[in-house]
C-alpha cells in the first residue's frame, strides 16, 4: 500500500520550528595560530639542532618550521619568544600502568613533558575511560594507548590480575586472559583487541610454540606484541624467533643463559642468573644480534630496577646488556614501569630513565630518540608524532638547555604545549 504523503502546508510548522535552531548554531571558529620565534629546534632523527627557527602551530598541528628570518605570518593569535630555548617533541613513556583516580597524576605528567603513554597491563575499562577523558579535553593528560595481557593459567593467582579483571573469573576478562595450546587464539586475540587495546602483552608461563602462534595471530589482527624478556619457559631468543616486537625489562634477558627454566620461575623473574651469565658474553651476544636483525625493540626499564641501592649487580647487568644491544643496532625504547612518583613536586620518571640510558652508554641524542621518535614509530604514529616538523601533532616541550649536550636539560622545562595548547 502506498503511504499517503503530507501536504506541503503540513510541513510548515516543522520548518518554522527548525529555523531558530539553525540560526542559533555556532559558527566554526578559525583555528588559533601560535608562533614560536627564534627557537632552537632539536632534530631527534638527525641528532642535531637548528638555531633561529620559527615554529608555526595552527590548531593542534605544526604547519611550518622555518627560519625566523623569513617573513612572519600575519595572523598569529599568540607569539612566544623562544630566544635561548630548545624545542623537542613531547616525550613518550612506553611503559606505564594506569589505575582509577589518576586524572591529576596524568595532568602532572603532561606538565612534566610527557604527551603520550603506552599502558602495559591493567583494567582496560579504566584505561579506556582515561583515554576518552584526555581526548575530550576533560583531563589535560597524555595521549593513551593500552594493552591486553595474556599468560598461562597458573599466573592468574596474581592479585594484580585478579583486581584488573574484577567481575570476571580470573583469566577470563577480555584484557587479561589465560591461554593454553588449546585456546582458540583467533577469538582470544579478537577479544583482547575488542577491549580497545592496540598491544598484546605476553606476561608469563608460555612456551615458545604458544608465543609464536599468539604473535602471528596478533599481527594478523593488527596488534603489536610486547613480551617480558623471558616468559618462562620461553627464553629471549625464542621470543625473538617467534616475532615479538618488544622485549621488556633488560634484566629478564639474563635467563637466556640459565641451565633450565620452569614456568614457576616466573614468580622469581627478577632474580636472574646475573652472577653466572655475562651480559656481554656469547649467549647474550647472539640474542642482541638476532634482535637487531629482526628489528625487535628492547625496553630496558632501567629506572624501575634502580630504586633499590642493594641491587648493584642487577643494575650493572642491565646497563651492560642495554649498551650491548644499542651497539648491535637494536632499537631502544624508554619506558619506566611507573609514570611518576608520589612526591607532588616530582617530574615524570621518563627523565630519570633517559639519564640512566645515557649512563648505560647511549648518547643524549639516542636517549632522547628512545623517548620520542622510536616509540612514536613503533606505536603506529611515526607520521604524526615524535618530531618537530610540519604535519606533526603540536606536542612540544620548550627547554632552557640543549638536551643533546646534557640529557638532564630535559628537566629544565620552560613550557609544554599539548596539541597546540600552552599548558598553564
Amino acid at each position: 500500500m502506498r503511504r499517503p504523503s503530507l501536504p506541503s502546508s503540513a510541513l510548515v510548522p516543522f520548518l518554522l520550528a527548525a529555523t531558530p535552531l539553525a540560526a542559533q548554531a555556532p559558527r566554526p571558529q578559525p583555528a588559533r595560530t601560535l608562533v614560536i620565534e627564534n627557537v632552537s629546534v632539536v632534530d631527534v632523527e638527525a641528532g642535531t639542532t637548528r638555531a633561529g627557527q620559527r615554529i608555526v602551530l595552527r590548531g593542534d598541528s605544526i604547519v611550518a618550521v622555518e627560519p625566523s628570518s623569513t617573513p612572519a605570518p600575519g595572523n598569529a593569535t599568540r607569539t612566544i619568544d623562544g630566544t635561548g630555548l630548545f624545542a623537542i617533541p613531547g616525550l613518550v613513556d612506553h611503559h606505564v600502568h594506569l589505575s582509577a583516580g589518576m586524572e591529576a597524576t596524568l595532568e602532572r605528567a603532561t606538565r612534566g613533558g610527557v604527551t603520550m603513554v603506552q599502558a602495559l597491563a591493567g583494567d582496560n575499562r579504566i584505561a579506556g575511560y582515561l583515554a576518552v577523558a584526555v581526548r575530550s579535553g576533560r583531563v589535560k593528560g597524555p595521549e593513551i594507548a593500552y594493552a591486553s595481557v595474556m599468560a598461562g593459567p597458573g599466573f592468574f593467582t596474581d592479585p594484580r590480575f585478579i583486581s584488573a579483571g574484577a567481575g570476571y573469573t580470573p583469566g577470563t576478562a577480555p584484557w587479561a586472559q589465560a591461554v593454553t595450546a588449546e585456546t582458540d587464539l583467533a577469538t582470544a586475540v579478537a577479544a583482547a583487541r575488542g577491549s580497545g587495546a592496540e598491544v598484546l602483552k605476553l606476561y608469563a608461563m608460555m612456551d615458545s610454540a604458544l608465543v609464536a602462534r599468539l604473535t602471528g595471530e596478533a599481527h594478523r589482527q593488527g596488534m603489536r606484541v610486547v613480551a617480558h624478556g623471558t616468559v618462562f619457559p620461553a627464553r629471549p631468543a625464542e621470543l625473538v624467533a617467534g616475532g615479538v616486537d618488544v622485549l621488556s625489562h633488560a634484566p629478564y634477558l639474563s635467563w637466556q643463559g640459565a641451565p633450565t627454566i620452569r614456568a614457576e620461575d616466573a614468580w622469581d623473574r627478577r632474580e636472574g642468573p646475573y652472577a653466572t651469565v655475562a651480559p656481554d658474553g656469547a649467549a647474550l651476544g647472539a640474542v642482541v644480534n638476532a634482535m637487531a636483525r629482526a628489528g625487535t625493540h628492547l625496553e630496558p626499564t632501567l629506572w624501575v630496577f634502580s630504586r633499590n641501592p642493594a641491587d648493584t649487580l642487577l643494575q650493572r647487568w642491565a646497563a651492560t646488556i642495554t649498551r650491548a644491544a644499542r651497539r648491535a643496532g637494536v632499537p631502544i625504547l624508554a619506558g619506566t614501569d611507573g609514570l611518576i612518583d608520589g612526591d607532588a613536586t616530582a617530574l615524570p620518571n621518563i627523565h630519570k630513565e633517559m639519564a640512566l640510558l645515557v649512563e648505560a652508554g647511549l648518547t643524549p641524542a639516542q636517549a632522547l630518540a628512545a623517548a620520542t621518535r622510536v616509540p612514536a614509530r613503533l606505536m603506529g604514529r611515526g607520521a604524526t608524532h615524535g618530531l618537530v616538523a610540519p604535519g606533526r601533532v603540536a606536542d612540544l616541550v620548550l627547554l632552557e638547555g640543549n638536551p643533546l649536550v646534557d640529557i638532564a636539560n630535559t628537566t629544565r622545562i620552560r613550557m609544554v604545549i599539548r596539541r597546540g595548547e600552552v599548558l598553564p
